[in-house]
């Protein structure tokens, strides 16, 4: 591969942290994205040539020039779908001649021959791979991993604690958006969840588990992990995995052990160890051939135990040592956006999460709910991608009726034009019980202090975390005046 490399959409998760990666080795790496944000204004500091206009002009002068002499051996050109295909200076290095890369490709280059652990899901797959790749270097075993969210403990989307070593891990988020997952070949892999979602991409969630069972089948013999709400789904939707034997875990029953279930991992719900905020949450992680194990830590919800034990597992099978993983966990700080309390001070909060889904926003939602015990819980949600919110509607108002106050926001398109009739209206419609309003975003401010949150949960993973800061600002308007 050249090392020289352009990325189209360099501002996306995935697409810095291989960005990163390329300019740890020393590779020439510049990009274009649409948005300024702290992703790119933190590329350009550490070296890497970001433009936002999209603009022939702006590309580095060797770029320009092997794109008038159509010399396209010097580039490689790396593309993610989010980036519309109609984009014109996509159209003008494909008419130049050169090999558009998608960042899955790329991905799955890096991949081959060296030992892969992979996380797959429609939900958890950040949380519990940035887990692992956490738990890897607590224990001191060399790896590599390319993150879906930004680790709080590192500031950034890669992890580079394997320098010096011939073959470290390599963890890395198995996106089941385009098919993307199915370039990697994982020495092991968990699937964490598959709920329908992506039917953009996929149609019928029958052809999306058909394609989880196809990656399932690329593992190595022996390295397969599924969450036991998975099995039967995958089973039946995806006759290739019939001859899997994968290991299996998820929710013990409080009755039985592990060895009753013979399951390779699998936790207890326990719930939080104290009434207070401040308080940690607790389960119990049972791992096959070894004593049960209590865990406090900061990560609230069965959800986000489910996520700990398919990282433990994994790390487990990368050689660390079992009885180091609760401690590990302990000292876990989070991942930006997930759960992550921005502000808490005099009986007041924020939270911000990354829930696009249904099932994400509802653990999301019951996760605040065991935080911050009989406090008011106001919601604010922002719909990610109009086609998401006509397939799961009736599902948004169902888990957004839980809140007692919620706050929607305008759709977040991202990739994609309007569809008619489509609008947050249509979820508030819907929802039972709960006070729920649809500013336009001029009024949103107001609309929240005519609301008196305690408790703001923001919801989404579109760009509502702007408001985050003037929200805590207006929440707190009184104290700061007076």
């Amino acid at each position: 591969m050249t090392q020289r490399l352009f990325f189209l959409g360099i501002g996306g998760i995935g697409m810095s942290a291989l960005a990163r990666w390329f300019h740890a080795q020393g590779a020439e790496v510049s990009g274009y994205d649409r948005n300024n944000t702290a992703l790119t204004q933190a590329l350009q500091k550490e070296g890497i040539g970001v433009d936002h206009t999209g603009a022939t002009t702006a590309l580095p002068l060797s770029l320009q020039e092997d794109i008038l002499q159509k010399r396209t051996d010097r580039w490689t050109i790396v593309w993610t779908p989010a980036v519309p295909s109609e984009f014109s200076l996509l159209g003008r290095l494909r008419q130049a001649g050169f090999t558009v890369h998608k960042r899955a490709q790329i991905l799955g280059k890096l991949s081959e021959n060296r030992p892969v652990l992979a996380i797959a899901g429609t939900h958890g797959k950040t949380t519990t791979s940035t887990l692992l790749a956490h738990l890897l270097h607590t224990g001191k075993i060399p790896v590599e991993a390319f993150l879906g969210g930004i680790s709080l403990g590192e500031g950034s989307n890669l992890l580079m604690a394997g320098r010096g070593q011939d073959r470290p891990w390599m963890v890395a988020e198995a996106d089941e958006y385009d098919r993307s997952f199915l370039t990697l070949h994982p020495t092991c892999a968990a699937i964490t969840s598959i709920d329908a979602d992506h039917l953009d991409i996929y149609g019928t969630h029958e052809q999306m588990l058909q394609a989880f069972g196809q990656f399932s089948t690329q593992v190595k013999a022996g390295g397969l992990l599924w969450h036991v709400d998975v099995v039967k789904p995958l089973q039946k939707a995806a006759l290739n995995t019939q001859a899997l034997t994968p290991e299996i875990y998820g929710e013990l029953d409080p009755k039985s052990t592990l060895s009753d279930r013979g399951w390779a991992a699998g936790y207890a719900e326990v719930g939080p160890s104290g009434s207070e905020p401040t308080a940690k949450a607790k389960f119990m992680l049972h791992l096959k051939d070894h004593p049960p194990m209590e865990v406090l830590w900061n990560m609230p919800g069965p959800h986000n135990a489910a996520n700990a034990t398919a990282a433990a597992y994994l790390a487990c099978r990368a050689g660390m040592d079992p009885a180091a993983i609760p401690s590990a966990l302990a000292a876990f700080p989070g991942v930006a956006r997930r759960f992550e309390i921005k502000y808490r001070s005099g009986g007041k909060a924020i939270i911000d999460d990354y829930a696009h889904h249904p099932t994400e926003v509802q653990g999301a939602i019951a996760a605040a709910r065991q935080t911050f015990p009989g406090r008011r819980l106001t919601g604010v949600f922002q719909p990610h991608l109009y086609s998401r919110t006509q397939d799961f509607m009736d599902g948004f108002a169902q888990a957004l009726s839980e809140l007692d106050n919620c706050l929607l926001l305008p759709i977040y398109a991202a990739r994609e034009n309007p569809i008619p009739g489509v609008d947050t209206q249509g979820i508030g419609e819907k929802m039972v019980g709960c006070p729920v309003e649809c500013p336009p975003e001029i009024r949103f401010l107001d609309a929240l202090e005519q609301m008196d949150p305690e408790v703001l949960l923001f919801m989404g993973a579109g760009d509502l975390d702007r408001w985050i800061d003037p929200a805590w600002d207006r929440m707190n308007k009184d104290t700061t005046t007076s």
